[in-house]
C-alpha cells in the first residue's frame, strides 16, 4: 500500500510540475507592475509551458506592437526551412553562342570583391579574353532596395544597409577617421569607390559623431560633423548598390585584361542556352549565427525576399514571401490576419503584432522537428547580442533581441528550474529611459522565469 501510494504521489508532483500551475507567477507579477516603466511606458509579455501548450503568465498580451528584431525568429525559422540547411548563394557566370557574358546574381549577402575577382580571373585563365556584351540577369529578388516602413534616416546606418541582388561587401563602405594635425581628423576610405567625403570632425572627447547624407543633391557625397576620440572606423551604406557592384566588376575585368565591347551593362534575363564558365557558391550556413546572434538585418531581409521567390519560382518580394511565409505556418494553424508583417528583419515601423500571437508561434516551432538546428543558432549570454548579458543562465537560454528607437524587446526559451522549457516574449516600448535600463529590466524578468 506505502509502495502503491509512493508511486502515486510521485507521479502527481511529475504532472504538477509539468503543467502550468506549477509556474509561480507572483514575484515576476510584482516586480512588472510596481516597475516604474509600467507607469508611463507599455509592457507586454507572455510565457508559455512548451510541454502542454498552456499560458503561465501574461499582460498586455493582444496589444499590437513592434516586434522590432524578434520577428526574425519568426522569419528566419519560414525562410530557413523553406530554402534548406543545405542551401547554396549562387553567383554564376555564362556564356551565349553570341560572345556575350552574363552574370546571373545570386543575392549573395556574403559576397565579397575579393570573390568576384577570383571568378573574373577564373574567366580569363578558361581563355575568355573579350566579349561583345556584359549582361546582368538581377532578377532573384526585386528592386525595393529599402523594405516599407523603414526610416528615411536609416540610410546612413550600417545596421540598415540597403538590400539588392547586387549585395556585396556587406553593401557597407569603411572610413577610418585617425587623427591629423593639432585637433583635425582624416578620413581615409578603405574603398577605391569614388566617394566624396566631407569632414568637419574634430578630435576631443566629446565623441559625438554625425553622418549625414542627401540623396536628393548628391548620393555620393559623405557629411561628417561632430567630434571623436581618434582612431575610429566608421561603416557607411553605399547609395547605390548596383553602382558599386560594376565599380568593382569593371575594375576586377581590366585587371584580368578582359574587354567588354559594350560600353553599358543592361539587365537582361538568363537565356536558357547559354553556357556557365564558372560559379561562387557560399552555403547559408554562414548567415545562421550573424542573423540570430547578431540580428545582422541585410542578410535576415536577403534571405526572407529569396525564400518566397525559391517557394514560388518568381522574383523574390517582401509581399511574396509574406504569402509563402503564411502558408508554411498553416500547418501550425497560425492565424495571419491578425497582424501586420511588412519585412522580413523587423526593421519595418509598420510591423505590428501581439505578444500572444508571437508566443504561439515560438510555442509550435520548439515542438517541430527542425528546431535544434534553428536553436543551436540562437543568441546565448555571452554571445552576440547577449555578449554582456545573462551570464548565469548560459546553457539555459536561447533568446532573440530587438532594438529600435523606445522600442526593446526579447523572445525565446528558457529551461527553468522547475523542469519545464518556457517561450517567452516580451516587449517594452514608449520608453524614454536609457536603453541599458530596459535591457537590465528584461534581464531581470527573463531571472524571474528562470528562478520560477
Amino acid at each position: 500500500m506505502k509502495k502503491t501510494f509512493g508511486i502515486l504521489l510521485a507521479f502527481f508532483v511529475m504532472c504538477v510540475q509539468n503543467s502550468g500551475y506549477a509556474f509561480d507567477k507572483s514575484k515576476l507579477d510584482k516586480y512588472i507592475t510596481q516597475s516604474e516603466l509600467n507607469e508611463k511606458s507599455t509592457i507586454a509579455i507572455s510565457i508559455k509551458n512548451t510541454s502542454n501548450h498552456s499560458t503561465v503568465y501574461e499582460k498586455n498580451q493582444n496589444k499590437l506592437l513592434h516586434p522590432a528584431s524578434t520577428l526574425k525568429l519568426i522569419t528566419m525559422y519560414f525562410a530557413f526551412n523553406t530554402l534548406g540547411y543545405d542551401y547554396f548563394f549562387k553567383t554564376g557566370f555564362y556564356t551565349d553562342n553570341k560572345n556575350n557574358l552574363y552574370i546571373k546574381l545570386g543575392a549573395d549577402p556574403t559576397l565579397t570583391s575579393g570573390q568576384l575577382k577570383t571568378a573574373i580571373q577564373k574567366i580569363k585563365d578558361k581563355g575568355y579574353t573579350s566579349f561583345n556584351n556584359l549582361y546582368i540577369d538581377d532578377s532573384i529578388i526585386d528592386k525595393k532596395e529599402f523594405s516599407p516602413g523603414w526610416m528615411w534616416d536609416d540610410d546612413t546606418s550600417p545596421y540598415t544597409p540597403k538590400v539588392s541582388s547586387y549585395n556585396l561587401d556587406s553593401n557597407t563602405i569603411r572610413l577610418n577617421l585617425v587623427k591629423g594635425e593639432n585637433s583635425s581628423v582624416k578620413v581615409i576610405s578603405a574603398s577605391k569607390y569614388p566617394l566624396s567625403v566631407f569632414s568637419n570632425v574634430k578630435a576631443d572627447k566629446t565623441n559625438m559623431l554625425e553622418i549625414e547624407r542627401y540623396n536628393w543633391n548628391n548620393p555620393e557625397l559623405i557629411e561628417l560633423y561632430g567630434a571623436i576620440v581618434p582612431p575610429k572606423t566608421v561603416e557607411i551604406p553605399y547609395s547605390s548598390m548596383r553602382r558599386y557592384y560594376i565599380f568593382v566588376l569593371e575594375k576586377a575585368l581590366e585587371d584580368s585584361s578582359i574587354k567588354i565591347k559594350a560600353t553599358q551593362y543592361a539587365s537582361k534575363i538568363l537565356p536558357s542556352n547559354a553556357k556557365m564558365i564558372c560559379e561562387i557558391s557560399n552555403p547559408i550556413t554562414r548567415v545562421l549565427m550573424p542573423i540570430l546572434q547578431k540580428s545582422n538585418n541585410l542578410m535576415a531581409e536577403t534571405l526572407y525576399k529569396l525564400a518566397g521567390g525559391f517557394k514560388y519560382g518568381r522574383t523574390g518580394s517582401d509581399d511574396i514571401s509574406l504569402e509563402a511565409m503564411k502558408n508554411f505556418y498553416e500547418k501550425y494553424d497560425i492565424d495571419f490576419n491578425s497582424v501586420i508583417i511588412k519585412d522580413g528583419c523587423g526593421v519595418s515601423r509598420n510591423n505590428l503584432l501581439s505578444v500572444e500571437w508571437m508566443n504561439n508561434v515560438l510555442d509550435k516551432i520548439y515542438n517541430d522537428k527542425n528546431f535544434d538546428l534553428f536553436k543551436d543558432n540562437m543568441a546565448i549570454p555571452g554571445e552576440g547580442t547577449l555578449s554582456s548579458r545573462l551570464f548565469d543562465l548560459r546553457g539555459d537560454v536561447w533568446l532573440k533581441t530587438g532594438t529600435l528607437s523606445n522600442i526593446s524587446s526579447i523572445a525565446g526559451f528558457i529551461n527553468s528550474q522547475d523542469g519545464n522549457t518556457y517561450a517567452v516574449t516580451l516587449f517594452v516600448q514608449n520608453f524614454t529611459e536609457n536603453p541599458k535600463l530596459i535591457k537590465q529590466f528584461e534581464d531581470d524578468v527573463i531571472t524571474l522565469i528562470y528562478n520560477r
